[in-house]
């Protein structure tokens, strides 16, 4: 006796059935339950040689070559990746067809027309000496007519619960039924006469059994037979999909606790997205053990999408983008067979200024500049060991990364130059091992990487067949080849009958089950909107004889039927509405009868539904009310929120901790969730003169306690990416300018101009090769943004050179000053830090002077380029030090004092970029200005030590993503709204009344006014 079942599924119930027995008898013994395709396999092996399958990679092949051939109709998409997948799933179901029906596809059009070319031409070459499912079925079905004793060892035939027979196994069964001893066919009755009559109907002629005697169509079971199609026990609607789908796993839970055996249960749904991936990722999470069909493809293991992109990488213009992208995908081996440090590639690669193409060029020059940091801190007593190790860590990063990125090039040059499909295969399995290691190592990756590492080798193994169809090898083809077949293989997930049941509504015909949870059923989800196919519209399918939309509705309408009366107790539900289109839902066509029935209201119409009331009719008004509900939470963080909300408080440490933080955010207390820090050992006290301090960096605390702490005591910087810099930044104008008349100063030492003489000929000629050399540098470092606009930008800057010279010889001759130094280091390069005395002891400030100028009755003119804007700096006149935000000129003449030992010193700021060109700000070096500056100090290094790191955010938003005033008050890029409410809500605490006094004196101010 062989039993024919829909699908492997239906296989493996109907033998656990039968091992069960029906009434008193029990047993399987001589009896073969099995699929049509495997009798089909199985017939073929006994009358004709084996034929290898044709392969995905041979079809995408095949396809790619005709439509690169004669494309006809579908030249202007012919080289989309889209298409030949598109043309592929027709092939499928034109392979159905027989010659007659393929010329009536043609003649419906010209589209139609190249489409039945097409696939001729690719049928025809993919099918020599192989054979492909059709041609199996096909084959199988002439064996049987021709040698009807291959069907000797069938015996007795049934076939049960069949769905819709297609052309070709229509044939095979005509073709069994008439050489068979007996075949019964026994066919599942929905109690819908339009549905079942068509089922019956493709068994009979005249209304009579197409079946040789002593055959037989018998009805299945159908419990509602007599008054309708089966309905479902109970329907529950929550307000959207994950709120359904938690819904059903706490009923499940409740099942399970019931006693009912988790194979017993079986969870369906009409769409993979989202309900497949929820389902069984909420059963996880519940701690439920799952099996079902395959939910991801490989083409998504990480392993998979880590090749491709590997393939996809331009050997002749490697992107930093690109490149980092695919070391992120998957952990990639070093030349050592160590994984990738991405990160501190990554870094490196911008700190070298990487964009794409440009690897050797820019790690190298990167490389020459930490090698004469690192030089020059071996040199300099000053240095500690520990920044040395830092500069010879970063140095080995950058050489590594340049070796790896030289390789990897060679790697991808020597795939694009293979000629052959035996020598790309080749290439291609030895790549894969050196990035991502062998397939068969054991326990080397997680077991789903596993099966995609191990589908990759086998698919490029299967390469080499390619080179006999003639088709010229190339990268390009072979990733279109691995993301097809890769993207169709889904494995399977766990073992059917371990654990609860997860698939498609499509499978209930094939369960054997008792309690059944039907989900999704709203009218947009199933059936859901007809999409016409544009390369088989149902008229010519009808024509022909494929399936066509109306077919599709009948299939999923007779599904859904078996699914309400397959199982004693069936719950359906769907979901409300759309949380992530807004949008609301309406229950399916086929649940409308359920609700109908347990309401008691046969003539409620879909629109109003809701007005549906019975106990068996389930709403979950939100996801708080479905768990306080719930007889059995789901998971434990189901327990923990309805014990902490509805039984009591829930006594955890972690919840305890995020209600302290969110009545700390929200009071005027100035908390360590708002950057009080007081008491927390490990603070700086730059007072103790053991820790040199830079002005830059107390003006950084000045301006954002926040983003000093971040920034300079947590080491933690904002990236900048080379690819985004669309012109040179504002900073690194600066930073050519001082660079160019350092280098100026500096290598004409001996040689600069006497009191109030101009710069020379030779001079100038110098400071333009400099000039150009800085900013070659900047280039080569990825600065300088787009070619285009660099290119404008660098001819402004020779111009504002000239300009600085012009006007440098003008304000020289007008003082009868000299330049005497550039850039004269304090506290660093060997020279001595300069003491300024403090509450509590005093500081060793380090850092640079731009430049020193001597007047000849002996004055020194400490003088601080500047290329930005003038407006912060008009306050000086006001405040000196601007709320300890400009700490600079005191600091720089106390230094230039120190060096050349003259008195009288003078200070300014000298702005020489384009928008306030010209403009000098003086500062006036009094003994007001050396008791402020020093109080000033005080209370910035107190704030400091005493941890107080409060968010100062700007006054103004950002005004695009490329311009970010503060990246650590706004690193998620959302605005500066909520850190500006939750620090002015602090600004009233005791604690920072002093630093406010300096940094922001008008918010003591409000606070005054606020008390009085």
């Amino acid at each position: 006796m062989t039993i024919i079942v829909h699908d492997s599924i239906g296989a493996i119930s109907t033998r656990r059935a039968l091992a069960r027995g029906i009434g008193d008898r029990a047993g399987i013994a001589a009896v073969n339950v099995t699929t049509l395709s495997r009798i089909a396999d199985h017939v073929i092996s006994l009358v004709d040689p084996t034929l290898p399958p044709v392969t995905s990679a041979q079809l995408t092949t095949a396809w790619r070559a005709e439509l690169s051939d004669i494309p006809g109709f579908f030249e202007p998409v012919a080289t989309h990746p889209a298409t030949v997948r598109a043309l592929a799933r027709s092939h499928h179901e034109l392979r159905l067809l027989e010659p007659d029906a393929l010329t009536l596809v043609a003649a419906s059009g010209s589209l139609a027309t190249d489409l039945v070319r097409l696939h001729q031409n690719v049928t025809g070459g993919v099918l020599e000496g192989r054979r492909d499912e059709a041609q199996v079925l096909r084959d199988a079905a002439a064996a049987l007519s021709r040698e009807p004793k291959v069907a000797a060892d069938l015996g007795g035939l049934v076939l049960h619960l069949p769905d819709e027979l297609g052309p070709l196994e229509t044939d095979i069964v005509s073709a069994l039924n008439a050489v068979a001893d007996a075949m019964h066919v026994i066919v599942g009755m929905t109690g819908d006469p339009r549905l079942d009559e068509l089922a019956m109907r493709q068994f009979a002629t005249d209304s009579e059994p197409a079946l040789q005697p002593g055959g037989r169509v018998l009805a299945g079971d159908a419990p509602e037979v007599t008054v309708g199609p089966a309905t479902a026990s109970r329907v529950i609607h929550a307000s959207d999909a994950d709120d359904e789908v938690r819904a059903i796993v706490r009923e499940v839970v409740e099942a399970l606790a019931s006693g009912i055996e988790a194979h017993r249960i079986a969870t369906l749904y009409p769409k993979d997205v989202p309900y497949a991936r929820l389902l069984h990722d909420h059963f996880a999470v519940a701690g439920i053990t799952t099996n079902g069909p395959g939910v991801e493809s490989l083409r998504n293991r990480a392993v998979a999408d880590g090749f491709l992109r590997l393939l996809a990488l331009d050997s002749d213009n490697l992107e930093r983008v690109a490149v980092f992208d695919w070391l992120g995908r998957a952990p990639i081996r070093t030349l050592d067979g160590s994984v990738a440090p991405r990160t501190l590639w990554e870094r490196a690669s911008r700190d070298a200024g990487v964009t794409r193409g440009d690897w050797e060029t820019r790690l190298s020059e990167h490389r020459a500049t930490l090698q004469a940091r690192l030089d020059q801190d071996r040199d300099d007593p000053d240095v500690s060991s520990a920044s040395i190790s830092h500069r010879e860590r970063a140095l080995e990063t950058a050489a590594a990364l340049g070796a790896f990125i030289d390789e990897l090039s060679t790697v991808l040059k020597e795939g694009r130059s293979s000629q052959t499909w035996r020598e790309l295969s080749e290439w291609a399995i030895g790549t894969f091992r050196r990035y991502f290691g062998s397939a068969d190592a054991p326990n080397r990756i997680p077991e789903p990487e596993q099966r995609a590492a191990t589908a990759i080798e086998v698919t490029l193994r299967g390469l080499v067949e390619l080179d006999q169809t003639g088709v010229r090898a190339g990268v390009e083809l072979l990733i279109e080849i691995l993301d097809i077949d890769l993207d169709q293989r889904r494995p399977r997930v766990g073992r059917f009958g371990d654990g609860i049941f997860v698939g498609p509504i499509t499978a209930a015909a094939s369960l054997d089950v008792t309690n059944v949870y039907v989900l999704g059923l709203s009218e947009d989800l199933y059936p859901g909107r007809h999409v016409p196919d544009p390369l088989l519209p149902d008229q010519v399918r009808e024509a022909a004889g494929l399936r066509t939309s109306r077919d599709r509705l009948r299939r999923e309408h007779r599904a859904v039927l078996a699914a309400f009366g397959g199982a004693p107790r069936v719950t359906a539900s769907f979901p409300r509405g759309d949380l992530r289109r807004g949008s609301d839902r309406l229950p399916s066509r086929w649940l409308m009868p359920s609700i109908q029935r347990r309401a008691g209201s046969p003539d409620l119409a879909a629109t109003r539904w809701f007005e549906a009331s019975a106990p068996e009719i389930i709403s979950i008004d939100s996801h708080w009310r479905g768990i306080n509900q719930a007889e059995f939470p789901s998971t434990e963080q189901e327990w923990r929120l309805r014990r902490s909300v509805g039984d009591g408080p829930l006594e955890d440490p972690i919840i305890a901790a995020a209600e302290v933080m969110a009545a700390a955010h929200i009071s005027g207390d100035f908390t360590r969730f708002d950057g009080n820090l007081g008491g927390v050992a490990g603070l700086p006290d730059y007072a103790l003169g053991e820790i040199p301090i830079s002005p830059t960096a107390l003006e950084k605390y000045a301006g954002c306690p926040h983003s000093f702490f971040v920034e300079r005591l947590l080491n933690v910087k904002s990236l900048e990416s080379p690819e985004e810099i669309a012109s040179i930044q504002q900073r690194d104008i600066g930073n050519i300018v001082h660079e160019t008349m350092d280098r100026l100063a500096r290598e004409g030492a001996g040689e600069l101009p006497g009191y109030g003489v101009p710069w020379s000929a030779q001079q100038r000629n110098s400071m333009r090769e400099i000039a150009e050399e800085v900013m070659s540098s900047y280039e080569r470092r990825g600065l300088t943004g787009h070619p285009r606009l660099w290119d404008r930008e660098r001819e402004a800057l020779r111009a504002d050179l000239e300009w600085i010279l012009d006007e440098d010889d003008r304000t020289r001759a007008a003082r009868g000053s000299r330049v005497v130094a550039s850039e004269l280091a304090f506290g660093q390069r060997g020279a001595a830090p300069v003491r300024v005395e403090v509450d509590g002891g005093a500081l060793m400030m380090r850092g640079s002077a731009d430049r020193v100028d001597e007047v000849d009755d002996g004055t020194l003119l400490v003088t601080d380029f500047k290329t930005g804007r003038s407006d912060s700096f008009r306050k000086i006149a006001g405040d000196p030090v601007v709320g300890g935000t400009k700490l600079q000129l005191p600091l720089y003449a106390h230094a230039a004092r120190a060096a050349f030992g003259n008195e009288r010193v003078e200070s300014r700021y000298w702005f020489v970029g384009r928008r306030n060109r010209g403009d000098v700000i003086p500062v006036v070096l009094n003994e007001e200005l050396e008791t402020l500056y020093r109080t000033t100090l005080s209370t910035l290094v107190r704030g400091i030590r005493e941890g107080r790191f409060i968010a100062r955010p700007p006054e103004s938003d950002d005004w695009s993503t490329a311009r970010v005033y503060c990246a650590y008050c706004n690193p998620d890029g959302v605005g500066y709204g909520h850190v500006r409410a939750a620090a002015a809500r602090k600004h009233s605490d005791p604690s920072l009344a002093d630093l406010f006094s300096l940094i922001d004196p008008d918010v003591n101010g409000e606070a005054e006014d606020d008390a009085s």
